[in-house]
Parts: structure tokens; sequence; C-alpha cells
């Protein structure tokens, strides 16, 4: 069964201000909105309650209603809430997610959707400082319409070199992990469609990484492959491919 495809591709810690309560200088906090998700942001102090704050300023704040952190993380069994306020936890604290965290995954958590302009991650009484890769704070948008049926899917990407003599050996060199690749052509989209992928398109900056989780409900970390292209195939209405690779 399919789903319709979503992407999460705006992190407000990227417009904002950020404020972590303690960093270690070799990990410094603006590896949480780096959009690499091989390195660490560390804290550098375990007290009762360690945050990770985010200003998204006075004069526009973004609706949120997803978090995303990558695998890697030291959070187990730590009880996380996603909190927001109106005048910086002063006397407006509200919780928008809370959990106890299971495992070291991906974590994803999705909640009612809010235009706040301050936001926080509430790690409580860490047994040692906070590590993360990523703090990914996002509006996720779902596609109105799906690629087509009868696409052709990639599930990865081979990394490797292959070589072969005139004698016909062949030499293969592996230079990393396969990645999933997704090639789409959507059709017959409306001009809100295809405003909502320029505007995807526009946030990316031709450098950024983002999350999609495709037809199948897979989630992961990706990359736009060459730029979106539109056709008009009648009035209204307008086709558009695009090629997607997995970041690791």
């Amino acid at each position: 069964m399919t789903q319709q495809v979503e992407v999460c591709y705006r992190n407000i810690l990227e417009t904002g201000t950020v404020a972590v309560t303690s960093e270690n200088a070799s990990f410094p906090a603006y590896r949480l909105y780096d959009r690499d998700i091989g390195k660490l942001f560390k804290g550098n102090s375990t007290p009762a309650n360690f945050y990770i704050t985010i200003d998204q300023g006075a004069v526009t704040s973004y609706e949120i209603d997803r978090l995303l952190i990558p695998a890697g993380h030291n959070l187990t069994g730590l009880a996380i809430k996603v909190q927001y306020s109106t005048d910086n936890f002063s006397g407006d604290t509200n919780d928008a997610a809370s959990w106890t965290q299971s495992g070291s995954g991906l974590i994803d958590k999705s909640f009612t959707a809010q235009t706040k302009r301050y936001w926080r991650l509430n790690i409580a009484a860490p047994g040692s400082a906070p590590e993360l890769a990523e703090m990914f704070l996002t509006k996720q948008y779902t596609f109105q319409r799906n690629p087509n049926y009868g696409l052709r899917e990639k599930p990865y990407q081979k990394n490797i070199v292959r070589n072969e003599t005139k004698s016909g050996r062949v030499r293969k060199i592996k230079n990393g992990e396969p990645r999933r690749s997704r090639a789409y052509a959507l059709t017959r989209i409306t001009a809100a469609q295809r405003a909502d992928l320029e505007s995807w398109e526009s946030v990316l900056d031709s450098i950024k990484n983002f999350y999609i989780e495709d037809v199948n409900g897979t989630l992961f970390f990706a990359e736009l492959i060459d730029d979106l292209e539109f056709s008009m195939e009648h009035e209204g209405r307008f086709g558009v491919s695009m090629n997607i690779l997995e970041v690791l």
C-alpha cells in the first residue's frame, strides 16, 4: 500500500537563534543545524534539564509539527519533551510531545502543528552530556499528487568503481555504503502543488539536504539531484520529474 510522499525541508534552527545549556567547544552547537548527520553536537554538562532552545524572532515564526533527530545520539532511556512558548518559557510552557527514548535510532515525532516564537528540546536528567548530530524542527509538506503508477524505483545505488581488464577480469573497489535512490515523475499537478515544490527547491538553495518519507513509508535523509524542471501538460496542469539520493 502506498502513501503520499512527505518531505521535511525547513529547519527553524537555521533561521532562528539557538541557545544550549552547554557545549563542548570541539563539538559546537551549530552542528545541530549544519545538515550534516555525520557530525555530532555534544553538551558539556549533566543538569537536571538540558535545554536546546530556539527563538524564531519577533518578525517571522514558521509553523512546526515534526521533530527529527538522526540515529547515533546518546538519548536512550531519557525522558524528553518538545516544548513551545510565547514568552521564552518564563510563564508560558507547553508540551508538544513527550516520551521516554527507546534506543539510539532515528527519532521521529509528529505533533499538532503550532506557530510559536520559542521552541526547545528538554532532555531530563542526562547521565552523560547529551550528544546528537542534528535537531530538525520542521513542518512536513505532503505531496497533493503522488508520482505516477508504473514508476521505476532503484532501492539502492551502489557506491563502487568497476574496472575490467583487457583479458576480461573484473576488479571492484567499494568506496562507501549503498544509498537509497528515487526517481519520481509527477503529472497533472496543479499550480498550487507546483508553487509548493518551487518553495521546497528554493529553501534547499541547491545545497541543503532534507528528509523524505517515500511512497513505501521509508524515511531517510536525502538530496535533490538536478533542478526541478516543469512542463505544461495543458492549461493549469503541469508535469515534473525529480531524482532523489540518500545522504549518509
